[in-house]
């Protein structure tokens, strides 16, 4: 489906879908907040230098881990994937899909089976994401709110499976004392 539209009235412009972006905005942080209550690590990667401290603040956060800086080498697709690859994440956040070497991590991301999500601008080709967010991938601002929502999401997620293994009952005993109940 498109997710945007082409108006020209003097200059080229694309609009992106509010309506689209929300639904997708709910499904990506959904994903998020599932991957986080397993248990499941994180990766926010943004390779841009002037955007990268908000991968990196989003990551602190809630606890997870970002890669902001390019690997590559010239010619080479991804050098040092497989240093990454050896503590391989759960789900891969990325706000610069467009970047070559965010381009690299997806076609990774794909290889190795890992889900990604990703906010794409109406002049990003989505397909090398698990999971794509409409939206400027350009502006501060946007991306400060995009992190925030899934730093929040993910806090929330590993609050509450904390709390379930605070409140977890005994589990053998009470099955104990159930099966007993049933045997007699």
């Amino acid at each position: 489906k498109q997710w945007y539209q082409r108006r020209v009235r003097g200059n080229n412009m694309h609009i992106i879908d509010i309506a689209a972006t929300e639904q997708h905005l709910w499904r990506a942080l959904n994903v998020a907040s599932c991957v986080a209550l397993a248990g499941g690590r994180i990766l926010f990667v943004d390779l841009r230098p002037g955007l990268k401290d908000i991968a990196e603040a989003a990551a602190a956060v809630c606890g997870e881990s970002s890669q902001t800086t390019d690997t590559r080498r010239k010619g080479e697709m991804l050098h040092g994937v497989d240093d990454l690859w050896t503590t391989k994440p759960d789900l891969v956040i990325c706000s610069n899909v467009n970047h070559d070497g965010a381009k690299a991590l997806l076609l990774a991301c794909n290889k190795y089976l890992v889900p990604s999500i990703g906010i794409v601008d109406s002049d990003v080709d989505p397909v090398n994401l698990t999971y794509h967010v409409p939206g400027n991938d350009d502006s501060r601002e946007s991306l400060i709110l995009y992190h925030k929502l899934f730093a929040k999401a993910i806090i929330q997620a590993k609050k509450s499976l904390q709390a379930a293994h605070q409140t977890e009952p005994d589990s053998m005993l009470h099955g104990k004392a159930t099966i007993d109940h049933f045997a007699h």
